[in-house]
């Protein structure tokens, strides 16, 4: 696998995208397909929605151009697509939902796609979990994802450059594997996570000028698929944990906030969230460019640490950023 073909396949990524979201953009509203800001008391004219739709056909297209043998998982992301954007439509109840996503993980067990090794930094081997604790991880982390990042959809952008920075920083780590230059999967792997990165860079600008909206159609497959590529990628879980960390640890303060401190319902929205709290004070352009910029840092560091030293870096970065979350949260009742 050569880097030029990689970089090809990213470039081709964001123009098709940068092209097709565009296209979204002028035929949308003639579709209908637009956003309810009535729903939140808003006042303004109505932007394209869901913009997730029209990058599913991108994300299943590439996926079956590298390998048919990810048939399995496109039909899962078609599930979780179609989900996604009843929801979108039709705001539903949080329970089908919820079944959706664990019934979709459960799947993907079965397929073969799950977590059964973690690495032990002090010894440099890898652990193999027993039976039901990769179930469970497995399935905790496929559901647990794709609701992180569909958490952190909550400023214009800020989602689709998350996401392109998480599957970009699969796709360098990769290229120190010496798996890749032999296996099939790794191939594979490396070149979804090329692709889709390319996409996102290609839809980013688009969403970050507020000329569409992502929709959990969109935030929803993009957590799937990097919760999928982080596994198949040869269970890079620290460094997926490293690069989101920010939404991921947004995602549990919030929860906790919501049963301990609000006393009310975890999955009931509010604007508590870290980035909604940064862009009162900073505004929500700055804002998704400081948060997009720290999560490269992390996505840098992610890639190019290895071992017991990324070990250690996870847990700095960690209660760097939880530290800095929490300080950032509102007191009771404001």
């Amino acid at each position: 696998m050569k880097l030029f073909d990689l970089l090809q396949i990213f470039v081709l990524g964001t123009i098709l995208s940068a092209g097709v979201v565009f296209l979204a953009v002028q035929y949308f509203p003639k579709l209908n397909l637009l956003d309810f800001p009535e729903r939140y008391g808003l006042k303004r004219a109505k932007i394209p929605y869901p913009g997730g739709l029209a990058l599913f056909p991108l994300f299943a297209g590439g996926l079956l151009w590298f390998d048919v043998a990810l048939y399995p998982v496109v039909i899962l992301l078609s599930i979780l697509t179609a989900i996604s954007f009843a929801d979108d439509r039709h705001n539903l109840p949080v329970l089908p939902r919820l079944i959706t996503q664990i019934g979709l993980a459960v799947a993907l067990i079965l397929l073969g796609i799950k977590i059964s090794q973690v690495s032990d930094p002090l010894n440099q081997t890898n652990l193999t979990l027993p039976l039901v604790g990769q179930w469970i991880i497995t399935i905790g982390w496929c559901v647990f994802l794709p609701n992180a990042l569909n958490w952190f959809d909550g400023l214009k952008g800020l989602c689709v450059g998350t996401a392109g920075i998480g599957f970009l920083a699969l796709g360098v780590l990769s290229l120190f594997w010496p798996e890749l230059f032999f296996d099939p999967a790794q191939i594979t792997a490396t070149k979804s996570t090329f692709w889709l990165a390319g996409i996102c860079l290609g839809a980013f600008p688009f969403f970050f000028r507020g000329r569409i909206l992502l929709g959990d159609t969109g935030s929803q497959t993009l957590g799937f698929l990097l919760a999928v590529f982080s596994i198949i990628s040869g269970a890079k879980i620290a460094t997926t944990l490293i690069v989101l960390a920010i939404p991921i640890l947004d995602t549990i303060i919030v929860m906790l906030r919501r049963i301990f401190i609000d006393k009310k319902s975890p999955f009931k929205g509010d604007l508590n969230h870290f980035h909604h709290q940064l862009a009162q004070k900073f505004g929500e352009p700055k804002s998704v460019l400081l948060l997009c910029g720290i999560t490269t840092i992390l996505g840098a560091l992610a890639a190019f640490l290895h071992g017991f030293t990324k070990m250690i870096t996870l847990g700095i970065v960690g209660v760097f950023i939880l530290v800095l979350i929490v300080k950032f949260q509102p007191l009771k009742g404001e």
